[in-house]
This record gives C-alpha cells, structure tokens and sequence, in this order.
C-alpha cells in the first residue's frame, strides 16, 4: 500500500541519492529521534530530501538500536532552485545566534558567511552546531535545499575576495546609506539581477555588522568598494539578528521569491 503524504508528520534530510523504491540509510542520531523522541515505528510515512533530487514521501522500513532505514516511494516535488542572497555576519551570543541563523534560513539564504570583526565579541564558531541547526531549520521550513555555511574569515579578508559578479548590500548603520527597499527597487529596475530566476547575474550578498557596530577601518575600507552599496535600516539602531530578519525580508520582498506561486504540497 503508497504511504499516504498527508500522514508525513516528519520530514528528513538525507545525505543519499534519492530514487524510487531506494534504501535511504539513516544516521544514528536520525534513527534514535524517530524512534525515541517521536514514537515512531516501521511503516511510518516520512518525507526525504537531499538539496539534489527533490522531495519524496517514504516509509521507515527499519527502525532499531540507532539503525534505520527508509524506502522512498514517490516524488513529492521535483527539484527546482532555491537561489537566494548570502548573509554575511558577525558571530553574536549563543541564543541570539541560533535565532538569527534558524530565521535565515527560513528568509531563504543561499549562504551563510561568519566573519570576524572588529568589534566583534567572538571569534569562535562551531561550524558542526551551525550546521546541524541550518539542516533543522530546513527540514521545518519545508526547503528543497540546505545553505551552505562557509569557513569565518576576517571581514575585510572576505571583502577582499568578493567576486567581479557579487553586489554587497552594506547595513551602515550610522545613516550614510538610502533605505534598503529603495536601492533593491533601483537594483531590479535597471536590471542588476534578481534572485528569482536562472537569470540573474548578479550574486547579493547582505553584509550585517557585530554587536559593537563597524570600525572606522572597516567602514572607510567597505564604503570604497565599487561593488558594494550602504543601505538603511530605519531610524533605529537594530540588533544584528533583527537588522538581518529585516533586510532579508524586504530583499526577498523586492527582488527575492516572495513573487512565486504558492508551492502546492501533495
């Protein structure tokens, strides 16, 4: 009998090839949640997916001592882009870090680049965590894809490796730059590239400062380059994860895929 999708309360990212009536391995951590944080039992419908080959609806075939196995059964929805800006950041507290990356994720980045500041209050960062938490929130927000994390590096270091064909939208937030929607309008007008298409030509890249803002250095350094634009996010001095709640939205709003369709879920 097909695992009915409607009954596919859980949903799994899965690091292997997807194909129709495949074995899918489940990880040890993976096996014991179903099985002793959910109750779950073999014949449970659940949905897969690996960023590659879209998402199907499968049934748990074994489930025992941290072992696990799913079958896939039938596509749910083919694979399509998710392509979307890179968030640059500054590492915060612990708390206001897992907020700021889970509600990324769901605001749809495509990347997500720690770097290191001046004024930052760390330079630690547990890639394995942030990671594990990238995959959690995609798994909840229903993404075909999972964002990439990459390595920190020194912002002005990253700065200076941007490539020809990214635009950084810069947070300045001592008032330099026009508020972020109309920039992101005068962007899609003159055809700088939207995110919303195979189209686009230009990459985005939304930079947020640290806790203790810019330094002089770093703002004079930023402000320099050609390919990078100071944005406003109000009158008001934001938090760095609600500065990036915020510019994420009104990217997405102006130039990112809040113009799709609704997704039709089976």
């Amino acid at each position: 009998m097909t695992a009915d999708a409607t009954r596919a309360r859980q949903r799994l990212f899965v690091r292997d090839p997807i194909t129709q009536g495949g074995e899918i391995e489940l990880a040890p951590e993976q096996s014991h949640y179903l099985e002793h944080v959910m109750r779950l039992k073999p014949g449970t419908p659940v949905k897969i997916f690996n960023g590659l080959d879209g998402e199907w609806l499968g049934t748990i075939s074994e489930l025992r001592k941290k072992k696990g196995r799913i079958t896939a059964e039938r596509q749910l929805r083919e694979q399509g882009n998710e392509v979307g800006p890179t968030l640059v950041f500054a590492p915060i507290k612990k708390q206001r870090l897992d907020f700021l990356i889970e509600k990324a994720v769901e605001l749809g980045v495509e990347r997500l680049q720690p770097v290191i500041t001046q004024h930052g209050i760390t330079d630690k960062v547990r890639l394995d965590r942030l990671q594990a938490q990238v995959i959690e929130a995609a798994e909840q927000c229903e993404r075909l894809t999972v964002p990439e994390i990459c390595e920190p590096v020194r912002l002005l270091d990253w700065v200076a490796n941007v490539a020809e064909n990214h635009h950084l939208l810069f947070c300045d937030e001592t008032g330099s730059g026009s508020p972020i929607g109309d920039v992101l309008s005068q962007l899609l007008a003159k055809g700088a590239g939207s995110a919303i298409d195979n189209t686009n030509v230009v990459n985005h890249a939304i930079v947020i400062g640290p806790e203790g803002g810019f330094s002089a250095d770093e703002l004079e350094h930023i402000r320099k380059q050609p390919f990078a634009t100071p944005v406003s996010l109000g009158p008001r001095i934001l938090r760095a994860e609600t500065a990036a709640i915020a510019a994420l939205t009104v990217f997405q709003d102006r130039i990112g895929d809040w113009s799709h369709r609704p997704v039709t879920r089976n």
